[in-house]
């Protein structure tokens, strides 16, 4: 299960899927007036437009980015594959498995670090369409695990410009909000040094941030985007962007690091800037989320 993508790359298809996503009570943690107000007042009347000339720029005749590596992935897998927000939908996969008879559902969240807008959403919606009519096994977060490290360890081998690790971002409330979440920021400093260590960059020759800011609350910092205009005032002018808080390269990636992130990078006086492809739907991808599904009969039940 993922995050999910609009049908189309119009305002129209955004516009639903904003309004599906941003609803969610686990992804804007406001009371449902505030929420709604922010939601119908504010993002709606302008965001669709805005967002649907960025999906547009990633756009594939495969249609989404981020679906196509899922449901590439989950042939070579006995799976269902769903996505939070539109389609594949939850409820779908859900009674497509139950009327096969299956007695326990398995939920393989594809977030490597838990938060509660991306794994405890999921869990969440899950939960929501089997009305306990199956028993819910989750997978634990993978942020360390070496079937997930080595190969992003692996896609570093070449690199010799300054590196910038830039994670998904969240209100800062959100870890003082849920005890699970807390622990972000702590588990992808984690990743990175794990990454690091295993592909030998050393301390000095790589950069942690924080990415997607949405709205005036505090986010975890620092800002992706400062970032980016800062390294190249700091002689860091050759860079190579990983993020690996994404299992699949997706808008967040594709549209705004590696496109608007390289324009502001440049912009600053940066002389060269690359990025370094998620696991997607490679041989390693796949071995990944096999290996971990091996161990699922033992997934902690929710």
């Amino acid at each position: 299960m993922n995050t999910g993508s609009p049908d189309a790359p119009e305002e129209a298809a955004l516009r639903r899927y904003l309004k599906e996503f941003l609803m969610d009570p686990y992804v804007i943690d406001l009371p449902w007036l505030q929420r709604a107000l922010l939601v119908y007042g504010l993002i709606l009347p302008r965001r669709p437009a805005e967002s649907a000339r960025a999906y547009r720029k990633i756009w594939t005749e495969n249609g989404s980015p981020l679906v196509h590596y899922c449901t590439e992935l989950a042939k070579g897998l006995i799976v269902e594959v769903c996505m939070a927000c539109g389609k594949p939908s939850v409820k779908d996969a859900v009674e497509r498995m139950l009327a096969d008879g299956v007695e326990e559902i398995c939920l393989l969240p594809m977030f490597p670090h838990y938060a509660m807008a991306t794994t405890g959403s999921c869990i969440a919606g899950v939960k929501t369409v089997i009305k306990g009519r199956s028993p819910l096994r989750v997978a634990p977060p993978f942020y360390d695990e070496p079937t997930f490290i080595e190969p992003l360890a692996a896609s570093l081998a070449d690199v010799d410009e300054h590196l910038l690790f830039t994670y998904h971002g969240l209100p800062e409330r959100h870890l003082e909000k849920d005890a699970r979440t807390a622990n972000y920021q702590i588990n992808c400093m984690e990743t990175s040094r794990l990454i690091t260590e295993a592909a030998g960059i050393p301390e000095d020759r790589y950069s942690v941030s924080f990415q997607s800011r949405l709205g005036r609350a505090k986010w975890l910092e620092p800002y992706t985007e400062e970032t980016l205009r800062n390294l190249p005032a700091q002689g860091k002018k050759k860079l190579a962007v990983i993020c690996p808080s994404f299992f699949c390269d997706c808008l967040e990636t594709l549209e705004e690091i590696e496109i608007r992130g390289k324009e502001i990078f440049l912009e600053a006086g940066g002389e060269s800037f690359r990025m370094i492809p998620c696991l997607n739907d490679s041989p390693a991808a796949f071995h990944c989320l096999k290996a971990m599904m091996e161990d699922a009969g033992n997934w902690p039940k929710v």
